[in-house]
């Protein structure tokens, strides 16, 4: 016949020396005790913290434990989404399943913090990852603009355009300066524009001598 309180009690004395500041007793009758599982996550940058946090994993042992596996719970496990403290209590409790006859609280430990050191690989390698894609992008240090600078850059650049346009005080425009009127590049004196009521006498026998000019310069070419 099994003495199962000798073997859970021999258990006990043995994770006590391992887990010395780990591992707090809850109750002696019946059997139920916390283990705390330090962890770390390290910082990508160069002198960046550490963010520690812990991970507890509470054992009830039932009275014909080891034939029976413990009750597993976690505790203290904020740093883990409800998703994964799921999928590790359910791969805890197929390892226990596995171990049945024997004492396992010190391998299902040792599983959990293998899965906690895979948890704290992946989110280091997402923020190194992240990090990675950040430094990739070029980050443009400009002048600050501020109104005494604006004001400045905009009378040097009113200065400039001013340069370039020509004021016409001749009596007559010529062609090129009517085009550059039209542009906004040239500026006109009011006295070449003129009175816009003012009537025009027209010489129509002008039009007249340009038109027969015009047929006898096409009956010749016939």
């Amino acid at each position: 016949m099994t003495d199962y309180a000798e073997e859970q009690l021999s258990e006990l004395e043995a994770l006590e020396s391992i887990y010395v500041t780990e591992l707090e007793i809850l109750s002696r009758d019946p059997i139920i005790y916390n283990i705390a599982i330090p962890c770390e996550v390290k910082s990508v940058e160069v002198d960046g913290p550490t963010r520690e946090f812990t991970v507890g994993l509470k054992f009830k042992i039932p009275e014909e434990y080891p034939d029976i596996p413990p009750e597993i719970e976690l505790s203290q496990c904020e740093e883990l989404d409800e998703d994964l403290q799921k999928s590790l209590l359910l791969e805890l409790n197929k390892v226990a399943e596995s171990e049945v006859g024997c004492v396992m609280v010190f391998t299902l430990v040792s599983e959990l913090q293998d899965k906690i050191n895979e948890y704290v690989d992946a989110i280091y390698d997402k923020k190194l990852q992240e990090k990675e894609e950040r430094d990739k992008i070029p980050v443009f240090h400009g002048t600050p603009v501020t109104i005494e600078s604006f004001t400045e850059w905009n009378n040097k650049f009113i200065m400039e355009m001013s340069k370039n346009k020509v004021k016409v005080v001749s009596d007559k425009l010529t062609g090129k300066q009517i085009f550059m009127a039209k542009d906004g590049n040239i500026e006109i004196s009011d006295n070449l524009i003129g009175d816009a009521d003012e009537d025009v006498e027209v010489d129509e026998s002008l039009f007249d001598e340009e038109l027969e000019d015009d047929l006898l310069d096409d009956s010749d070419s016939d």
